[in-house]
């Protein structure tokens, strides 16, 4: 299934990208009082949200609480709730 998927619609974050997600998260995992299992998930959340940002695009997610506080912190990305 995965091989079916042409190589031009996968997104891949950079190095950038990956530093950006970890200080967001980081950031919002310490001022929200996050236990260490949430804050991986929100750093999985900002890879995503940064990725998406970054070329222009919105994520759909149904992870409203998550988004909203990336989008906070990092207002250049875009969600739809689903």
């Amino acid at each position: 299934m995965f091989a079916s998927i042409p190589a031009n619609r996968l997104l891949v974050p950079d190095a950038e990208t990956w530093a950006d997600a970890g200080i967001v998260a980081g950031t919002l995992a310490r001022t929200q009082g996050l236990p260490k299992q949430r804050s991986k998930e929100l750093l999985d959340d900002a890879v995503i949200y940064l990725c998406a940002a970054k070329n222009g695009l919105p994520v759909l997610t149904d992870n409203k609480a998550d988004f909203d506080l990336l989008q906070q912190s990092a207002p250049t990305g875009n969600f739809i709730f689903v």
